[in-house]
């Protein structure tokens, strides 16, 4: 069972941290986020969380240590992970109220700064996958795994930017493996 009040959570945090103006959001836990801490849909005001990685791992320790970061936080607990990761969902719906874009851009790398998170990624080190794909850039060796094929070409975004004036370029085009 998940260990905290999640609508009480939320609210703390709209009120610390935005001011009160986030509407309400459906909080729910998810056996399907295997590779991520949690998502929102912005325009639908869900929350999902993951089951496998904030409670589970957890449980039987067999993730993580008796330290571990999330979002560039070092946690020492479950609780605390949610409240991180929570925290990073809330900054995608506060600018989607806004009417900015909602993604890992400048304006939510700021305003997770001046909430204590130092990172956009959640860190939290997953197990290899055991099913879907591995994509790997010919050019700088790097490999990325997916749940799902990609449906479309897809290029390494490190060497594109380097190389290639940070557009598509097809010289670091990714191959994909089944797993």
């Amino acid at each position: 069972m998940p260990p905290c009040n999640l609508d009480v959570l939320f609210q703390e945090l709209n009120e610390t941290y935005f001011d009160a103006i986030l509407p309400p959001c459906r909080i729910q836990w998810s056996r399907q986020l295997t590779r991520t801490a949690g998502n929102i849909d912005v325009r639908r005001r869900v929350i999902k969380l993951s089951l496998p990685l904030l409670v589970d791992a957890f449980a039987n320790r067999s993730l993580f240590g008796p330290e571990y970061q999330v979002c560039g936080v070092i946690c020492t607990n479950p609780e605390e992970a949610m409240h991180e990761i929570l925290k990073h969902e809330l900054i995608h719906l506060w600018l989607h109220v806004q009417g900015l874009p909602s993604g890992h851009t400048t304006a939510f790398r700021a305003k997770a700064r001046s909430m204590g998170q130092p990172r956009t990624r959640h860190g939290i080190a997953l197990p290899p996958p055991t099913s879907g794909w591995i994509y790997k850039c010919g050019h700088c060796s790097t490999e990325f795994p997916r749940r799902r094929r990609y449906g479309r070409p897809v290029a390494c975004l490190k060497c594109c930017k380097r190389y290639g004036n940070g557009k598509f370029d097809e010289r670091f085009k990714l191959r994909g493996r089944r797993i």
